[in-house]
């Protein structure tokens, strides 16, 4: 905002004030931002216990030591069947606390889940595989329900394949006893075995980059010198998916419901409720948008002052000096007439006058005008070489 309108204006000193306590906003909101990245970058991870419980309940099943008339009449046109429940819930932590805990459903904790049922196929065509796959943006649930028709106990393999965010491998047996770890994320561990190469100091003395291996990096990758930039490959050799949780269960169908008198206790990790917020936070764009819009209409108030400070300027020349200022104003408008036309011309009078050589623009009109003069000669003595 031009500085002239405060004194017209004195309230507009305000306004001055408020930017440069937005500016001051700004360079925070920017700071506390980029402290929320970082911290998103290092997630923070809550560890918890999921406790699985597998039950099956039975209908319509025919009882062959009794005989009753009326249940028969009931069950009339229903073939036997039974409903195979697969559930499990997060256990309170062994600390209680005051802060919001994560909620998460079973199968958010999954990426597929199997089960195969020992059963005849020539009984039962539909197949004794059941599978469950989960897919991007689908709906959570706190267990999975497999219904099939049936009048037999059914013994029943669950395979559970944990899913991980970020991906966890299992590591080889070798390359597991010389870090440590049988379960990580690959960037851990690479980083562990670059601190293994490090402790033991296999770096080449003049180039870092080579590595020297020992009789168990030798046993292990099948070489006696490695490049570092090749190590990410190498240890991909000797990572594979996890081991899935394989649940044994006995579906029987003499009782209406049946539970396992086992649960299965499974740890699992989780984002912490605080990194979750920030991550919403950031991802958030409505406060944003409500930001642009307030910053638009600052834009347009400045604008529309900025026009009536012109508007005020222009009709108080006018006011003092009615007739000098019709002249120039002429003269103005129609120099600016001229270029829009091309027919630009120089008016001799005022180039008598000595300001006319004081205006802005002289030093550059002479710079190009001699810088053309020199390139003009230069191709001119090329052509005379020549």
């Amino acid at each position: 905002m031009p500085p002239k309108i405060e004194s017209f204006v004195p309230e507009s000193t305000l306004y001055t004030e408020l930017s440069e306590f937005e500016k001051k906003l700004d360079a925070t909101i920017m700071r506390k931002r980029l402290d929320v990245q970082e911290a998103i970058g290092k997630p923070t991870k809550v560890f918890r216990t999921l406790r699985l419980f597998l039950s099956n309940t039975s209908a319509d099943q025919v009882n062959s030591g009794v005989e009753d008339e009326n249940s028969f009449g009931l069950n009339k046109g229903n073939p036997p069947s039974w409903t195979l429940k697969i559930e499990g819930r997060l256990l309170d932590p062994a600390v209680p606390t005051k802060k919001a805990q994560p909620i998460q459903k079973f199968t958010s904790f999954f990426r597929s889940i199997v089960v195969e049922l020992d059963r005849d196929t020539n009984l039962y065509p539909e197949g004794n595989i059941i599978e469950w796959h989960k897919q991007p943006d689908a709906t959570e649930y706190d267990g999975v329900e497999i219904k099939r028709n049936g009048d037999m106990n059914v013994n029943a393999r669950i395979i559970l394949d944990p899913e991980y965010n970020p991906q966890k491998f299992k590591l080889s047996e070798g390359l597991a006893r010389l870090i440590n770890i049988k379960l990580d994320t690959r960037p851990r561990i690479i980083m562990e075995l670059w601190n293994y190469i490090k402790n033991h100091k296999l770096q080449d003395n003049e180039d870092k980059r080579i590595i020297h291996c020992d009789a168990a990096l030798s046993q292990l990758f099948g070489t006696r010198q490695i490049p570092f930039s090749a190590l990410p490959d190498l240890i991909n050799q000797h990572l594979s998916r996890p081991d899935p949780i394989v649940l044994n269960y006995t579906i029987r169908v003499d009782k209406e419901f049946y539970q396992s008198p086992k649960a299965f206790d499974v740890d699992v990790e989780l984002d912490s409720v605080i990194r979750q917020k920030m991550l919403n936070q950031i991802s958030s764009q409505q406060s944003q948008k409500q930001i642009m819009e307030l910053d638009d209409k600052i834009v347009q108030c400045v604008q529309s002052i900025n026009n009536s400070k012109i508007k005020r300027d222009f009709l108080l020349q006018f006011s003092k000096h009615p007739v000098e200022f019709i002249n120039k104003w002429i003269a103005s408008q129609a120099r600016d007439l001229e270029v829009i036309l091309g027919e630009s011309k120089v008016n001799l009078e005022e180039m008598r006058q000595t300001d006319f050589y004081k205006q802005p623009w002289v030093k550059e009109a002479v710079f190009h005008y001699l810088t053309a003069k020199v390139n003009k000669k230069r191709i001119e003595n090329e052509k005379n070489k020549d």
